[in-house]
């Protein structure tokens, strides 16, 4: 393992580089923290770049996961408490983090047949589209698209949030909304857009295959070419409440996909 004492070492600027969006756009990588994380990546040959260990850091797992990493031949930096904070912007970090490589893209044509995808436009909580990611690979989702506009699923929050699903899930990005549409169709999806005005409860829709659900910016709601070339559907609520967050949201939306598939 490989003590760094300074802030100018030029590994630890790297790293703390990649808290902004250019850096890891510029470089491919993003940071993932966590022993459960990185040992999922390091099962994942070329994912993970370096492994960073907090010099006091007690936890087995973490101690297991950078052990695990030096074995694969992956250099572990052990960093200082003080200098370890400045690679996450977590309040209350573990001690373990990583830089890891951005997948490839997928093509649409690599999901497989019959897929539901998920579809964020213009969201700009990065917590969101994190939890967003996670349920729709726990409620069977083949990929998520994110129009132009969406916070970056590789910011430390949103990956923090997605709690492993990144590795797992497909992303695709998709520079507007008349693209995506055209990229979905092209594939046979149908487009379900959720809005306060949707002509159908989401019960009543066909959810189960081919479906391209989409959520709204959490203020706006989804952009006009989206609710043109959609179903709008609502979602049934008792009392006094007129919407939900975009999570809450896309969770129910997509738990009524997995539904009919029979799956629960």
């Amino acid at each position: 393992m490989k003590q760094i004492s300074s802030s100018d070492n030029r590994i630890v600027k790297e790293a703390v580089s990649l808290l902004e969006k250019k850096y890891r756009d510029r470089l491919g990588l993003y940071l993932i923290e966590g022993p459960n994380i990185i040992c999922e990546a390091l099962g994942r040959k070329g994912t993970v770049k370096t492994v960073f260990l907090r010099a006091d850091a007690q936890d087995a797992e973490a101690l297991d996961a950078a052990k695990t990493a030096e074995e694969a031949g992956i250099e572990v930096c052990v960093l200082s408490r003080e200098l370890f904070s400045r690679i996450t912007d977590a309040r209350t970090p573990q001690c373990i983090a990583a830089e890891a490589f951005k997948p490839k893209e997928p093509e649409m044509k690599d999901l497989p047949e019959g897929a539901n995808v998920l579809v964020l436009d213009r969201l700009q909580d990065p917590g969101n589209v994190g939890t967003l990611i996670r349920t729709a690979e726990a409620m069977g989702f083949s990929a998520a698209v994110l129009v132009k506009g969406t916070a970056d699923p590789w910011q430390p929050k949103a990956v923090r949030s997605a709690a492993g699903s990144l590795l797992r899930l497909p992303v695709m990005l998709c520079e507007s909304a008349p693209d995506t549409v055209e990229l979905l169709t092209r594939a046979g999806k149908t487009l379900y857009t959720a809005a306060a005005e949707g002509e159908s409860d989401l019960w009543d829709l066909p959810l189960a295959r081919n479906a391209a659900v989409v959520i709204g910016n959490e203020g706006a709601g989804a952009s006009e070419e989206f609710k043109a070339s959609s179903r709008l559907l609502r979602i049934p609520m008792a009392g006094g409440t007129e919407s939900l967050n975009a999570a809450a949201a896309g969770a129910v939306i997509m738990y009524e996909s997995l539904r009919q598939k029979g799956r629960i």
